[in-house]
């Protein structure tokens, strides 16, 4: 049976597809293939876009779903730094082949797919098709996300990479609940969504990320986007919450998504007034443990790899921004530079932060860490 191409550009038809997209699903299948997923981040990114949703139907059924927007003849897939992965989907082979073809078909001027997962997705037949299109594809890699496997022992994981780390952050945990009146709620759901969305995002923009402008509450868009999906994933149940105050006071906040039995982290943060208790540190300990006790898969990470997530990590999944040139002036231009200039540029870039970290230190007062040492990671989630 042939199969038949239609590109949705209104949110109206978007959102109609909410049933038929869910049934698409592959039975490796995470939270962000899900329709109210992209419908939430079009609804909150998508304003300087046009929407363009390619899609494929056999037999009057939705069999695939390109999530995409356009700037004039350049097609981006609807992901960004909130992603955690991204990937068309379709029921079987040859919509997927379909899907793909129809949405080069227009001969874009360039084409930019972020997050792609490397294993087990659509990647390979995407550089393919690419080349059959007579562009110029480039994957560049783009973030290594750390997994926790907690399907096993916990005792086993607690001796595994980083235990005496482990070990200290445990009795960081101890101390608080000795010294203060400490409550802890490790991936709960919440029983006050508004509530704890409030008290979380004030602790999250307490400290350096409300200072560097990356707090989930410094841009009005970032904000209405994790506020719906917080409002979206509690509807459907699999919105989980953590949370550590001390003496009345909220110090650590977590938002998670739980979703086939996998606990997906977005955002954390930390009140840095309480750093010397590595409250932050404390927390993610704790919802791993909390992930053994529940007979959870794995703890996602997300975001990129840093020093904290390979303590306590024990794979990890690539992904890489598939991008596509077409094969005109500016098209060899750009990537020309994404292939040979840009990789120069990152590498000298690379080579002068060290200097520049080090003038800064000198330049400050110098603070001697405590046990862990709560850091601030740039790529947190």
């Amino acid at each position: 049976m042939p199969l038949e191409v239609e590109w949705i550009r209104d949110v109206d038809g978007f959102a109609a597809l909410a049933g038929e997209w869910d049934a698409l699903l592959p039975r490796d299948a995470h939270p962000f293939d899900l329709h109210c997923w992209y419908l939430a981040w079009w609804n909150a990114f998508g304003a300087s876009s046009e929407l363009a949703l390619c899609t494929v139907w056999r037999k009057g059924e939705l069999a695939g779903a390109f999530p995409l927007c356009a700037d004039g003849r350049r097609l981006r897939g609807l992901a960004n730094v909130h992603s955690g992965m991204f990937r068309p989907l379709a029921t079987d082979e040859e919509a997927m082949e379909a899907l793909i073809a129809a949405a080069l078909a227009g001969r874009p001027s360039e084409v930019e797919l972020p997050m792609l997962p490397t294993v087990g997705g659509s990647l390979p037949l995407l550089e393919d098709r690419v080349r059959e299109a007579t562009m110029l594809p480039f994957a560049e890699p783009s973030s290594l996300s750390p997994i926790v496997d907690t399907s096993g022992d916990v005792e086993e994981w607690r001796k595994g990479s980083g235990s005496s780390w482990k070990g200290r952050l445990a009795r960081y945990r101890r101390k608080m609940q000795r010294d203060h009146d400490a409550e802890l709620e490790f991936v709960a759901v919440p029983d006050n969504l508004e509530a704890w969305l409030e008290e979380g995002l004030r602790v999250e923009a307490s400290g350096w990320k409300g200072e560097a402008g990356t707090a989930i509450v410094s841009s009005p868009d970032t904000e209405s986007f994790y506020r719906d999906i917080a409002g979206r994933f509690h509807d459907r149940g699999e919105l989980r919450l953590s949370r550590i105050a001390l003496d009345g006071q909220a110090v650590a906040f977590s938002f998670c998504i739980l979703w086939a039995n996998r606990l997906y982290s977005l955002k954390a943060g930390y009140d840095e007034s309480w750093r010397k208790l590595v409250p932050g540190l404390v927390m993610q300990l704790s919802i791993v443990e909390r992930c053994f006790e529940l007979g959870l898969e794995a703890y996602e990470l997300l975001g990129e790899t840093s020093d904290w997530k390979e303590k306590i990590a024990t794979g990890s999944r690539p992904h890489v921004t598939l991008r596509a040139y077409s094969r005109r002036p500016t098209g060899l231009l750009r990537y020309a530079y994404r292939v040979r200039v840009r990789p120069v540029l990152k590498k000298s870039y690379r080579r002068l932060r060290p200097m520049r970290r080090g003038r800064r230190a000198r330049a400050s007062i110098s603070r001697t860490p405590i046990g862990p040492q709560e850091t601030r990671p740039k790529d947190e989630q």
